[in-house]
C-alpha cells in the first residue's frame, strides 16, 4: 500500500471514517435548503415591507436588513444559539436554521427590490389602463419580469447560504467543515479531508447553479 493509498485507508474506510462526512453533507445539504426555502419567504416579506407605503414598517425593514447584513453569520449564530434561545429546548439544527434563514433573507430581499426596480412603470400603468387592478397588474405583468431579473442572483445567493453553513461546526453541528476537522484530528492529516470537502461543496454548487440556469433559461423562453 503506497502513501497516498494509506492516507485515503485511514481518512476514509478505518473505523468507517466515511459515516462523519455522509453525516456531514446530510447536515449541509438540510442547512442549505432549508435556510434558502424559508430565507426566500422571509426576504419576499421583507421586501414588501421595505417597499411598503407605511414609514414605520418600511423603516423597521430597512434597520433589520442592515443589522442582519453588516452582523457576521458566525457572531449572529452564536447569538441565536447561546443568548436568545439559549435556555431553550430546540435542537441546534433548528435555531441555525432560524439565524440563517434571517441571513438570507435580508440578502434576498434586496434582490427582490432590485429586481421589481427592473419593472417598467409606464407597464404597469397600461396595464391598470386596460381594467387590471393593481394586484393583477402586479401578478401578471411585474412579477414574471421580476422573477426572471432575480433567478441569476438567487443561484448565487444559493452558493453562498450554502458557504455560510461552514461556520456551524464552531456551534457542534457536524456539517461537512467540521467532519473533515474531526477526523483530520484523528488522522494528523487533513489532506483527503479537506480534498472531499472541497470537492463536495464544488459539486453541490456546480449543480444547483446548472439547475437554477435551466429555469433561468426557461423563464426567459416563456417571456419571449
Amino acid at each position: 500500500m503506497n502513501v497516498i493509498q494509506k492516507k485515503f485507508y485511514l481518512t476514509f474506510i478505518e473505523q468507517d471514517r466515511y459515516l462523519f462526512f455522509l453525516e456531514g453533507l446530510k447536515s449541509t445539504l438540510i442547512l442549505t435548503f432549508a435556510s434558502f426555502l424559508l430565507g426566500v419567504a422571509f426576504g419576499v416579506l421583507l421586501c414588501a415591507a421595505g417597499r411598503s407605503a407605511n414609514p414605520v414598517l418600511r423603516r423597521i425593514a430597512q434597520v433589520l436588513s442592515y443589522i442582519l447584513v453588516e452582523i457576521p453569520t458566525l457572531v449572529l449564530l452564536m447569538v441565536f444559539v447561546y443568548i436568545i434561545f439559549g435556555s431553550s429546548v430546540l435542537p441546534v439544527m433548528v435555531i441555525v436554521v432560524v439565524g440563517l434563514t434571517l441571513k438570507a433573507g435580508a440578502y434576498l430581499s434586496a434582490i427582490f427590490s432590485t429586481a421589481l426596480d427592473t419593472v417598467s412603470g409606464g407597464e404597469l400603468e397600461a396595464a391598470r389602463t386596460l381594467g387590471m387592478s393593481r394586484w393583477q397588474a402586479f401578478r401578471y405583468v411585474a412579477l414574471p419580469q421580476a422573477a426572471a431579473a432575480a433567478l441569476p442572483l438567487c443561484k448565487n445567493q444559493f452558493v453562498y447560504t450554502m458557504q455560510e453553513t461552514s461556520v456551524v461546526g464552531y456551534l457542534a453541528v457536524m456539517d461537512l467543515t467540521r467532519a473533515s476537522s474531526v477526523v483530520s484530528s484523528r488522522t494528523m492529516d487533513a489532506l483527503f479531508g479537506l480534498l472531499a470537502v472541497t470537492a463536495i461543496y464544488f459539486i453541490i454548487g456546480a449543480v444547483v447553479k446548472r439547475l437554477m440556469g435551466l429555469l433561468v433559461t426557461r423563464k426567459g423562453g416563456a417571456l419571449a
